[in-house]
């Protein structure tokens, strides 16, 4: 049970005396008005019935009873009393509120036989006519002896409650302020008392979660002050303890951190002790949602779980590579080594987590390159090669065959040339673009366009393919006129090659806010998803089969992608199986640190 504090049990001490009296009172003074107001209120309804008696009694004596009820009316209306007169008989001859002839007779009504008996008739009773709870009094009019007349004042009791509730809740209030003020005083006076215990507790409460830079007060009575200075003096020394902790591990933290490799800590019960933010990334959450949870929790990749288990399992280092499967598949170098404490010996295992993906995919990439040069390369050496000993073995006696020979020699040594050319193209390309030092100026991109178009005209003619050309004529942008050129002829000639004869290829050109955006969008076969993302590298073939039937190299697009990066721009290509591609080239405003011509 939590105990209440010292201040609320004073608070209370001195507060429930005043609230007993000021209640009582309360309660005293209440039922005390109440019952004055009701006997005030009885004796002014006799006086009501008295006064308008006078009156009543000289308009019975001239006999003008039919004046009776206008006399009722107006006196109602300015004392704001209802007022009836009934005769012996209990025939109602006025009344302030209703009608004297629908009224009922009222000789047997209880306020009425008292008043017939010569006394005031007093009553509070349920009113038929008004329909609700009334207080009567009825005051006979004497004449010879005998009742002439009974005039009968009465009051809306709901009216008197009303009154009554009105004073009651003033009452109510005025106590509720006395006991406001009651508490305030109770609460300052508890509070003056209890306060300087209540600072040392806060005080030890802000040491306790941490705020050791927090001085307590002093200036109270000399035991409370011996306390504070304890209490301040302990805190000054596990201040200066903390700091060289948290020091510490902010330092172990901050080289953690910076690491590329990922770093798991782990008990002999399979919990993570600590892990830096890379490795938290290579586990698809955060350190602060993974710490201090099993492993089997956390780590869903069998490869790498079952490494952690084969180094909590033995004292002995443990090093493999783990490929992790997903949306992008990659690969790790894991290694993991027992954690020793000098106390407590082995306390679990610390894995390093290294990702190699990229190396991987530069490998993979590498050796796709080798390949395929090696055999593009091969082909027409082979094809050269092969002719070259047929010539020696006698062909060159037939000149026909020599002439038809050495033209198909000509054309592999045309195709090697055109590989080299690439090469050295695509490699001018790539260091312009990493070093950002293209020479740009201002080109009118129609003109540019047309130059393109013009290159590819013919093959598109052979071919039954038109181009069509959309560009504003004023359109101007900082380019490298030869190689924004080169990128174009790329694309169109890329969208000739797998457009079939008839349909149009369709080449665009605007300004996009910053941008500059073009376009070259054939209706061919289209590409597949899975081969979009690898489209722009180097000798990299769709279907290898038509490509090579088709001619190129296999670098056009390679070379587009890094005009574009060159420029500081982007290439795109969104397409679909049976519908065409769309290449989007977009280039920004000339880059920093281009040099304008």
């Amino acid at each position: 049970m939590r105990k209440k504090p010292l201040w609320r049990k004073l608070f209370v001490a001195y507060l429930w005396a005043p609230v007993l009296l000021l209640s009582a009172l309360g309660l005293f003074g209440s039922h005390l008005v109440t019952r004055l107001y009701e006997e005030h209120l009885v004796v002014d309804l006799e006086d009501r019935a008295k006064l308008c008696g006078q009156q009543i009694e000289a308009l019975l004596a001239r006999g003008e009873n039919a004046e009776i009820d206008p006399l009722c009316k107006r006196l109602g209306r300015a004392t704001g009393t209802r007022i009836t007169v009934i005769l012996p008989t209990g025939e109602v001859v006025g009344d302030s509120h209703a009608d004297p002839s629908d009224m009922d007779n009222h000789r047997l009504r209880p306020e009425m036989q008292t008043a017939l008996g010569g006394r005031v008739g007093r009553e509070n009773r349920y009113s038929s006519t008004l329909r609700e709870q009334r207080m009567y009094t009825a005051v006979p009019l004497i004449g010879d002896g005998a009742p002439a007349a009974v005039v009968r004042t009465s009051f809306s009791v709901a009216e008197l409650n009303r009154t009554l509730d009105e004073f009651r809740d003033d009452t109510i209030a005025a106590v509720l302020i006395c006991v406001f003020l009651s508490a305030a005083v109770s609460l300052f006076i508890s509070r003056r008392m209890s306060r300087p215990l209540e600072e040392i507790r806060a005080g030890a409460e802000r040491f306790a979660a941490g705020e050791l830079d927090h001085r307590l007060p002093i200036g109270g009575a000399d035991e409370i002050d011996a306390v504070t200075k304890s209490l301040n003096r302990m805190a000054e020394q596990l201040d200066e303890r903390i700091q060289t902790v948290s020091r510490q591990r902010e330092e172990r933290e901050a080289m953690l951190s910076s690491m590329e490799e990922g770093v798991l800590a782990i008990d002999n019960e399979g919990t993570i002790i600590s892990l830096n933010q890379t490795c938290a990334d290579l586990l698809d959450g955060t350190p602060d949602k993974l710490r201090g949870r099993t492993i089997y929790e956390v780590i869903r990749k069998p490869d790498l779980l079952k490494l952690v288990e084969a180094a909590l399992a033995g004292q002995s280092p443990v090093e493999e590579e783990v490929q992790l499967r997903g949306p992008s598949d990659r690969w790790l170098t894991a290694h993991g080594t027992a954690l020793h404490d000098p106390e407590r010996g082995t306390i679990g295992v610390l894995v390093v987590l290294h990702d190699i993906t990229r190396l991987r995919h530069l490998e993979q990439v590498r050796r796709d390159f080798v390949a395929n040069v090696s055999h593009e390369l091969r082909t027409p050496v082979t094809s050269i090669k092969g002719f070259i000993e047929t010539l020696l073995d006698g062909a060159l006696e037939s000149k026909e065959d020599s002439v038809r020979f050495l033209n198909i020699m000509l054309r592999q040594v045309n195709r090697l040339e055109a590989i080299i050319a690439d090469l050295l193209a695509l490699s001018r390309v790539e260091r312009g673009a990493d070093e950002l030092m293209i020479e740009v100026g201002r080109e009118s991109i129609p003109v540019l366009l047309q130059g393109a178009v013009e290159t590819c005209e013919k093959k598109a003619a052979d071919k039954g393919v038109k181009i069509e050309v959309s560009c504003p004529e004023e359109l101007t942008w900082e380019v490298n006129g030869a190689l924004l050129e080169q990128a174009v002829i790329n694309l169109i000639d890329n969208a000739v090659k797998y457009s079939d004869a008839g349909l149009p290829v369709e080449l665009t050109a605007e300004q996009d806010g910053s941008e500059l955006v073009i376009q070259v969008k054939d209706h061919g076969c289209g590409i597949e998803s899975k081969h979009l993302s690898r489209l722009f590298e180097r000798f990299y073939r769709v279907d290898k089969a038509r490509s090579r039937e088709l001619g190129g190299t296999g670098l056009g697009l390679a070379i587009v992608k890094h005009i574009a990066l060159a420029h500081r721009g982007t290439i795109e290509v969104d397409s679909a199986i049976g519908e065409g591609s769309r290449f989007t080239l977009r280039l920004p405003i000339a880059p920093s640190g281009s040099q304008s011509s």
